[in-house]
């Protein structure tokens, strides 16, 4: 599966009332943010498991994937889906 695919999946889930939207939209730069929370969210899931636990950057990587959730639902609103779950 393409990291693109992996990353729409992992805010599918993420955000599901906009479940519908994030897998159907077609958007390069929707794609590029995709990409972007697969790599934040995998890393993420690494720095949480590790021992020993390095809290900075376990917030710092929570808040790289709430900040691109952020764009993302801008996207979708600007493109006049964000309403349609």
């Amino acid at each position: 599966m393409s990291v693109v695919r992996v990353g729409r999946a992992r805010l599918a889930m993420a955000l599901p009332q906009h479940r519908k939207q994030l897998l159907s939209i077609k958007s390069a730069e929707l794609d590029d943010l995709f990409e972007a929370y697969a790599l934040s969210a995998a890393a993420l899931e690494r720095l949480s498991t590790q021992t020993p636990i390095q809290p900075e950057l376990v917030a710092e990587y929570r808040d790289i994937c709430a900040s691109i959730q952020t764009e993302v639902l801008r996207l979708l609103a600007g493109s006049g889906a964000a309403g349609n779950a």
